[in-house]
């Protein structure tokens, strides 16, 4: 890793340590806002989850991640090399108090390890092999490399543990 890299992700860290957010675990059946972070690869994966969310009438917000710059997605050069984020729509989502965020994007770009990371939602899930992941409770798929398995599993455990 380059002394660049390096430099973005201890000050990463410092900006995750100074963000004032409350952990607390929120059983997906009591939840009433949830993120999702999602890549634009992974289209079925997120209408999935939407749609189960939708039919539980839990408010979503979503945020899809794109390695090409589109006026829908958010990218790396939505983010300044000290990682501050440049894009309001982005800025929104990091600040909004969801009662989970769901990264089903299987990214481990700097994009979207910062909003992991920067994000003040109560309780974060996922799955990456970056080191640290920033997340609460993170699901292994490494056999199953997945999107739309991620998803269900996450659905099915966040459903499980009370």
């Amino acid at each position: 890793m380059g002394l660049k890299s390096r430099l973005v992700y201890w000050q990463l860290g410092r900006l995750e340590k100074s963000r004032k957010r409350t952990r607390k675990f929120i059983n997906l059946n009591h939840a009433q806002s949830v993120g999702i972070i999602w890549s634009e690869n992974d289209r079925a994966a997120f209408e999935m989850l939407k749609k189960y969310l939708d039919e539980r009438k839990i408010k979503s917000i979503d945020l899809c991640y794109s390695d090409e710059d589109r006026a829908i997605t958010f990218s790396n050069k939505d983010f300044s090399y000290m990682a501050k984020t440049k894009n309001q729509a982005v800025n929104d989502f990091i600040n909004e108090r969801f009662d989970l965020l769901f990264d089903i994007s299987l990214s481990d770009s700097l994009a979207v390890q910062i909003v992991r990371a920067l994000s003040l939602a109560s309780f974060k899930t996922g799955w990456s092999l970056a080191t640290p992941n920033y997340f609460d409770f993170s699901i292994d798929i490494s056999q199953r490399r997945d999107a739309y398995f991620l998803a269900e599993q996450l659905i099915h455990y966040l459903n499980e543990i009370k």
